[in-house]
């Protein structure tokens, strides 16, 4: 297992590398000067020029990619253009509310299309099936950003007025009640697509894994058949269904960027969507690196999960 682990481990290693390659060339491709959008439109031609030097922006891009990753081994993710503040800091500021809020959908996820998947797959070709089937179908169509809208309307201005409409309460602050109450809706909002994706995987890859002539000879000796679903069909159907999980990070830190400025919950998506509309390319930087290792990290996480389920991956 600590092979198999090692080896998963050291294959993220050129993953990383590209990733830091692709952010870096968000500064190359930028359209625009950023010495000159520090400098200001009245800026002299020489002042945008020792902004320049100072920025290290005249020197090659290969001595510039050296600096930018000797920078990243010691944390720097540089400095923002538009608050002169440390780009660490404010992702350290903003992304434990988009964490929070997106551990909360990846549960809501889990937790719902677990079970929607077993009952439409042991209830197959019925009613129950077909209405699973269907409401899957329209949750893939609805956008995040408009069941957003909805569940506003529904739960904070019609009616109901159980939910707060929008911004965000600190967990440490407030506690798991108040809290609560501001990331349920758009927890719900983010989930939705993924709720929709992995009830049906999870329908299907159980279907296949109950069609299985062990499954046949499990029966056939007698166990219950919530031994058969749980212990055999579900550790087998596990895996395509792990893959799709760990792909659906990266769908929800997406749909945060828009689903936070509609709740503004002021979280890590919005900080990106500031930066692009400052022109903060130092701060783009920071947004796109740590999205792009989250995502590295769970898809590391999926790899290794296969050696539980899956033992024969273990010498692989």
């Amino acid at each position: 297992m600590l092979r198999f682990l090692g080896t998963r481990v050291i294959s993220v290693v050129p993953l990383l590398f590209l990733l830091t390659l692709l952010v870096f060339a968000l500064v190359q491709i930028a359209p625009g000067d950023p010495a000159a959008t520090i400098a200001g439109p009245d800026a002299s031609p020489e002042a945008v020029a020792a902004i320049r030097e100072d920025l290290g922006l005249d020197r090659s891009p290969l001595v510039q990619y050296g600096d930018y990753l000797a920078n990243l081994f010691q944390g720097d993710l540089g400095t923002s253009y538009s608050t002169n503040e440390l780009v660490l800091d404010r992702v350290l500021d903003r992304l434990p509310r988009t964490a929070s809020i997106a551990a909360l959908a990846i549960l809501f996820s889990v937790v719902i299309s677990i079970p929607v998947a077993v009952v439409a797959a042991l209830k197959r070709n019925t009613w129950i099936d077909r209405l699973i089937t269907s409401t899957s179908v329209v949750m893939l169509a609805l956008p995040p950003f408009v069941l957003a809208a909805m569940l506003i309307a529904w739960f904070s201005l019609g009616g109901l007025r159980i939910l707060p409409p929008g911004g965000y309460a600190e967990l440490s602050e407030a506690g798991f009640a108040e809290w609560l109450r501001f990331a349920v809706l758009p927890a719900i909002a983010i989930s939705s697509i993924s709720v929709a994706e992995l009830a049906r995987l999870g329908r299907g890859s159980l279907i296949d894994a109950l069609e299985e002539d062990y499954i046949r000879t499990a029966r056939a000796k007698g166990l219950a058949g919530r031994l058969v679903v749980g212990k055999h069909a579900a550790k087998n159907a596990a895996i395509p269904y792990v893959t799709i999980l760990g792909l659906q990070v990266g769908r929800i830190v997406g749909a945060a960027v828009i689903v936070e400025a509609i709740f503004n919950v002021g979280g890590f998506g919005q900080l990106g969507v500031e930066a692009v509309l400052t022109r903060d390319l130092p701060t783009m930087q920071g947004v796109v690196l740590v999205s792009g290792l989250i995502v590295i990290v769970m898809n590391l996480v999926v790899d290794v999960s296969y050696g539980y389920f899956n033992p024969r991956m273990r010498t692989s």
